[in-house]
């Protein structure tokens, strides 16, 4: 049978594959985690990173666009909730999917 994305898929909004570092920083304002964007919609994201959450847990997380020559690089930064974490096979990195909550300015 051949699905399509909306019915293989139920996020209201497309994701489109990235490759970029992020930083994480819990609420307790401890040491941050750092990890990698695999793909980013208006809506979410999804990170590996060894970072464990709680279920619901929110952070800042911040994610590092891509180098592109001389251009200046700023951080997009926002507000994240954990909508899903998983190990990831044969690795001590997880895969978090996360919902935007809040930009941060």
């Amino acid at each position: 049978m051949n699905l399509g994305l909306k019915e293989r898929d139920q996020r209201g909004a497309l994701r489109v594959s990235v490759s970029c570092k992020v930083k994480i920083r819990p609420m307790d304002l401890g040491l941050p985690f750092y990890g990698d964007c695999t793909d980013l919609s208006v809506t979410g994201m999804t990170v590996q990173t060894s970072y464990v959450p709680r279920p619901d847990e929110e952070f800042d997380i911040y994610v590092m666009p891509a180098r592109a020559g001389n251009m200046r690089r700023e951080p997009f930064s926002a507000r994240v909730k954990v909508r899903r974490s998983h190990r990831l096979d044969s690795s001590s990195l997880y895969e978090l999917g996360l919902e935007i909550i809040q930009v941060n300015g």
